[in-house]
């Protein structure tokens, strides 16, 4: 209980549509919805999927764009005492198969292009702009699971992290209250997809939990022009993005957004040079925070704290992060080891999956494979994952070290940095760019700049050049895909004549 309030997360909906029905909730083009109608429409949602079979404890496949039949739906899912398992809109259909299947959904939900993607991974999804019923109020039953998020399976099959009513809840309640400090009056930029867990748990539930309002671009591809029109119209005071978002941002013409409070980027590196051009374009301070499908936002670099580039913050309020060893000992500050993660933000487990589960979790500690180091402040700075390592010649290497420097070159639009193996050296260093529109390469001078910025082991030994770089349903850059294709063939790196 909170407040004489269960920790229920559709609660964050149903207490606003009681205390303040009328209050805006969402923009969605010229339709505004309020609390209360937000909150009817869950009903209805809960009330047809009740009749189409759907009872407490089961879990509900929601794959659709963001729109408020999406939020209508996912809260009806919950009223309806099920578990949401959210799709990316990306997804192929075996991909959605599998998350059927594994995650035992009784009922699909989708919206109208992704229904004919379902039917060909086998399912039948009911429309989630018709998912009308008889009301059905909240059914409080928060022992259960709220979602089923699956990692993104670069390491294979991907994994169901189930996440919990009271850890939702909680740590949106801590999010808002300590950290964020939104209150009713927050308009948040809903340009994340709500299938994603940044999307969902910062874009609807925490300004949900302060009433304040979310603003929908229009639908379809991310358009970063369109995004902050719509912002500086609807007086966005928070930006929530991924950087592949800050940067497209940056890169368009604008006054400063005179609302925005400031700015959150997660789910990859932010690159310092990309950080001065967002904020010098949004006109407000872009921050880092870090976090995981299996325990999100541990850490946020927020106001009304100093500004640290590079790191992501000190641990949110009733979480704890230690870095460790390989043997599992707690390393002092400044030592680079693995993060581990104790608090309300991590999952109960991976479903079904009792060994993955104690490899992750056996001593209450998540071990999120992310190598970092605290400072002697506590905060937190996110070195690389441990899997995208680059182990040269004995020496350690990380990509996204590399990557930041890479970024200040005037002709690089985008890189990312991955290991090819070796012979010799074990691994190789190869870094693979996307150039600006119309800009040329120059190897000499690329190897120079490196040179001027990184230790010796830490240069690219070859480039390869690509016109995008592959973007998983979440916009991070996927270095295993680009792992994968260099070692099959697909990419073919060019060694930098001046290696050595």
């Amino acid at each position: 209980m909170l407040g004489g309030v269960t920790l229920h997360v559709g609660q964050l909906l149903h207490q606003w549509a009681l205390r303040a029905p009328e209050r805006v909730a969402l923009v969605e083009g010229d339709a505004r919805w309020t609390y209360g109608d937000l909150d009817a429409a869950a009903q209805r949602a809960a009330g047809a999927l009740a009749e189409a079979g759907v009872e407490p404890g089961d879990r509900v496949l929601l794959c659709a764009a963001n729109s408020g039949r999406f939020v209508a739906t996912w809260f009806g899912a919950l009223y309806a005492g099920a578990a949401v398992v959210p799709v990316p809109i990306l997804s192929a259909p075996p991909e959605i198969a599998f998350r059927a299947e594994h995650a035992g959904a009784e009922v699909a939900v989708a919206d109208g292009e992704r229904r004919g993607v379902c039917a060909r991974a086998g399912l039948t999804a009911l429309a989630v702009e018709e998912l009308e019923g008889p009301a059905l109020d909240l059914r409080d039953e928060p022992a259960g699971l709220a979602m089923m998020l699956y990692t993104s399976g670069t390491t294979g099959k991907p994994k169901g992290a189930a996440i919990g009513h009271e850890s939702l809840f909680a740590h949106t309640a801590a999010l808002v209250q300590h950290t964020l400090r939104f209150g009713a009056d927050e308009v948040v930029l809903g340009a994340l997809p709500f299938t994603h867990s940044f999307g969902i748990r910062m874009a609807v539930l925490a300004p949900f939990f302060a009433g304040g309002r979310v603003v929908l671009p229009p639908p379809g591809r991310f358009d970063a022009d369109a995004s902050l029109a719509l912002a500086a119209r609807e007086a966005v005071t928070w930006l929530p993005g991924v950087p592949t978002m800050f940067d497209a941002w940056a890169r368009t013409e604008g006054a400063p957004l005179r609302a925005l409070r400031w700015g959150l980027s997660a789910g990859a590196p932010l690159a310092d040079d990309v950080r001065r051009r967002a904020e010098a374009r949004l006109g407000a301070e872009v921050r880092q925070g870090y976090g995981l499908t299996e325990a999100t936002f541990t850490s946020i670099d927020a106001p009304p704290g100093e500004p640290t580039p590079g790191s992501v913050g000190a641990p949110v309020w009733g979480i704890e992060v230690r870095v460790r060893d390989e043997a599992g000992a707690e390393l002092p500050p400044g030592e680079v080891g693995e993060i581990c993660v104790r608090g309300q933000n991590v999952m109960r487990g991976y479903l079904d999956d009792p060994e993955a589960t104690a490899a992750v979790m056996g001593d209450g500690w998540l071990r999120t494979g992310d190598l970092g180091r605290l400072d002697a402040r506590g905060r937190l700075f996110v070195v690389d994952r441990l899997k995208d390592l680059i182990l040269r010649g004995g020496h350690n290497v990380y990509p996204s070290e590399v990557e930041d420097a890479i970024a200040d070159h005037p002709d690089v639009a985008a890189v990312a940095v991955v290991g090819r193996d070796d012979a010799h050296y074990g691994e190789e260093v190869v870094a693979v760019l996307v150039l600006e529109e119309g800009a040329g390469f120059d190897a000499a001078a690329f190897d120079a700049f490196c040179r001027e910025r990184l230790s010796k082991v830490k240069v690219p030994r070859e480039v390869v050049r690509v016109d995008a770089l592959p973007l998983g349903p979440s916009r991070k850059v996927l270095r295993r895909t680009l792992r994968d294709w260099i070692a099959g063939g697909r990419l073919t790196p060019t060694r930098l004549s001046a290696a050595g």
